[in-house]
């Protein structure tokens, strides 16, 4: 069973849009010295879509040849096509990663319906050496999984989770409670993690821990030790940091963050452009604000 806080780590891109693998490595070294369980590669946080099959699968074996081997490393696997799929999950099973995460194919959105996503996910399970963690994200698929759906695949042996960015608590209860049992569901926004565990999350895969890896797993110590009222108020402080970096700025906005606390966030890969003086300096005072 999947547990814990993983983040979906950035990736560093140089002036000619070529991945900064000296950059790269600096951040793993620091992200693997925190209480961080994992990370995702290729993640959306990853820029995944901006790469080609070559780049993600070197990309890969970097990370997973240069990260702290007691923690987990899951892989972004998920493509238009089944096929082109289940090709990456092999090839990132074969790198030695420890489960793949899946988005649904989108493109063709209106043809995405439950039959055919079920035979999707069902074929990819079979094939991947690796156990399987859907990745619901519908404010970048245009699809939203139906719980229905999740729940017949949760049957699945090589199923082993998901990850539900919906921000709908009342649908995250309901994956819960008709899931398989050890079966994980994670949150997949910082926004609402407080609420996710109190519903019995098993964990959350977020952005914000690219930059406060610390104060993530810190609410899950808390949660645990039934610390509520400490709990509630680093969930409520955390709040307007996190939409800074996962909504309002997005990615630029979390590579500058990275670059202030000592990691390195390099490039964004185009079309995605750098922050503005004025929007880093919207960044810089955010974190000021949060103590950092």
């Amino acid at each position: 069973m999947f547990k814990g806080i993983y983040t979906p780590i950035v990736t560093p891109f140089t002036q000619e849009e070529t991945i900064d693998y000296g950059k790269m490595k600096h951040n793993l070294e620091r992200w693997g010295k925190t209480p961080l369980d994992g990370i995702v590669v290729l993640g959306s946080n990853g820029e995944f879509a901006y790469q080609t099959s070559e780049e993600k699968l070197k990309l890969v074996d970097f990370v997973i040849n240069n990260f702290n081997r007691d923690k987990k490393v899951i892989v972004g696997t998920g493509c238009e096509s089944t096929r082109e799929t289940t090709y990456l999950c092999r090839e990132a099973a074969a790198l030695g990663a420890d489960a793949v995460l899946v988005l649904p194919p989108h493109y063709y959105k209106g043809s995405m319906k439950e039959t055919v996503l079920y035979e999707h996910y069902m074929h990819v399970a079979e094939a991947s050496p690796v156990p399987v963690m859907i990745y619901n994200m519908p404010g970048n698929t245009g699809i939203n999984l139906p719980v229905s759906l999740v729940s017949r695949l949760s049957a699945h042996p090589n199923i082993a989770g998901i990850k539900d960015t919906s921000g709908n608590i009342v649908q995250l209860s309901e994956l819960i409670r008709d899931t398989a049992e050890g079966f994980s569901v994670f949150a997949g926004n910082a926004g609402y993690l407080l609420p996710a565990l109190s519903v019995g999350a098993a964990g959350a895969t977020l952005a914000l821990a690219n930059i406060l890896p610390e104060d993530c797993c810190r609410m899950v110590e808390l949660f645990n030790q039934g610390n509520m009222e400490e709990c509630r108020e680093l969930q409520l402080r955390m709040l307007e940091i996190n939409f800074l970096v996962t909504g309002k700025l997005g990615i630029p906005a979390l590579k500058a963050a990275l670059d202030m606390l000592g990691y390195q966030g390099g490039m964004p890969k185009r079309p995605l452009l750098p922050l503005s003086e004025d929007e880093r300096q919207i960044v810089k005072n955010v974190l000021e604000k949060y103590g950092i």
